[in-house]
C-alpha cells in the first residue's frame, strides 16, 4: 500500500494563453470545449496526480460549455490516494467562475464549487464517478449537544471517521459495512484489576458496535458512509459483499485521529472483489 500523499493544482486563468476561458471572439460566442487529456504513458503518483488534476479541470470546463457559459474560468487540484497493480485511485476537486450572457448581452456570473470526485486510472481507463454522500451517525455533532451519547470535548476529533466505498464494475454492488471500536472496555463496577482484565479477555465479545449499513452502490459511482464516530480511539472497519454466492470481505483498523480528511478510509469494489484502504490527508482547492 502506498500511503504517501501527492497533491497536484491545475488551471489557469481568463483570457490566458493556455486557453482556459477559450472565447470565440463574438461577443455572442459561447465558451469552445477542450480536449481531455492523455493519460501518462507512466503511472506513478505524481504522474496520476498531475493527470487527474487536469483531466478534472478540463471536464468541469467542458461540463460549463455545454451549458452555453459565455466565459469559464476553474482551477482544479488531486491527491494520489493508493494503487494496486496497474490501478490508480486519486482524487480531485475544482472550483471557479462561469459567466453566461442572455440575448441583450447581459452577463451574469456565478462561482462554481465541487464536492471531492474519486477517479480510477489504469493504462487503459479513466475513470471519474459520481458520489452519494449520506451521513451515518452523530459523527459531525459538535460538543455542547443536548445528546447523552455526546463525548466529552477532549474525547471528540475531527474530522469524524468516514468510509468511502468505491464499486468500478460495470454493476451495482450491495456493501454491508460494520464498524466497531477497538478499544478495551472496562466494565468493572469498583475498577478493580480482576474486572479490567477479564473486560480486555472478552474485548471482542463485547465490542461496541459503532454502525452497521447495508447500503448499494451504483455501478462505476462511489459512495460516502459520513460522520460515523468522531470519539478519539480504535476502530475496526469490516466490507462485506456477496457476488454470486460468493462472500467477499475487507478489514483495516483505524484509529481517530486520522488522516485530515473526511472520509478516512476507502474500500474498493472491483472484478476481484474487495479491498480497504488507509486515505492520505486531502487539501481541497
Amino acid at each position: 500500500m502506498n500511503r504517501r500523499s501527492f497533491l497536484v493544482g491545475a488551471g489557469c486563468a481568463a483570457g490566458s494563453l493556455s486557453g482556459c476561458t477559450d472565447l470565440a471572439g463574438r461577443a455572442d460566442a459561447e465558451v469552445a470545449e477542450r480536449d481531455l487529456p492523455d493519460r501518462p504513458e507512466g503511472l506513478t503518483p505524481e504522474s496520476v496526480a498531475a493527470y487527474v488534476a487536469d483531466y478534472e479541470e478540463v471536464r468541469a470546463h467542458n461540463s460549463h460549455a455545454a451549458d452555453g457559459a459565455a466565459e469559464v474560468t476553474i482551477d482544479a487540484t488531486a491527491t494520489f490516494d493508493h494503487a494496486a497493480g496497474d490501478d490508480h485511485v486519486a482524487t480531485a476537486q475544482h472550483a471557479g467562475t462561469v459567466y453566461h450572457e442572455n440575448d441583450e448581452g447581459v452577463r451574469s456570473v456565478g462561482e462554481v464549487y465541487s464536492e471531492p470526485t474519486p477517479y480510477l486510472v489504469s493504462p487503459e481507463r479513466t475513470l471519474s464517478m459520481d458520489v452519494d454522500r449520506r451521513t451515518v451517525g452523530d459523527g459531525d455533532r459538535e460538543s455542547g449537544d443536548d445528546d447523552d451519547r455526546e463525548p466529552a470535548g477532549d474525547e471528540s476529533t475531527s474530522p469524524p471517521l468516514g468510509v468511502r466505498l468505491l464499486n468500478v464494475t460495470g454493476e451495482p454492488r450491495e456493501v454491508v459495512v460494520t464498524v466497531t471500536r477497538t478499544d478495551p472496555i472496562d466494565d468493572g463496577e469498583d475498577g478493580s484489576a480482576d474486572d479490567a482484565e477479564g473486560a480486555a479477555a472478552d474485548d471482542d465479545a463485547e465490542a461496541e458496535t459503532v454502525a452497521e449499513v447495508d447500503t448499494a452502490v451504483a455501478a462505476e459511482s462511489a459512495v460516502v458512509l459520513a460522520s460515523i464516530a468522531n470519539v478519539r480511539g480504535g476502530y475496526h472497519v469490516i466490507a462485506r459483499m456477496e457476488d454470486n454466492g460468493v462472500t467477499g470481505e475487507g478489514r483495516i483498523e483505524v484509529g481517530l485521529p486520522s488522516a485530515d480528511r473526511d472520509p478516512n478510509v476507502d474500500v474498493v469494489i472491483d472484478d476481484a472483489g474487495i479491498s480497504t484502504w488507509h486515505l492520505p490527508s486531502f487539501d481541497g482547492i
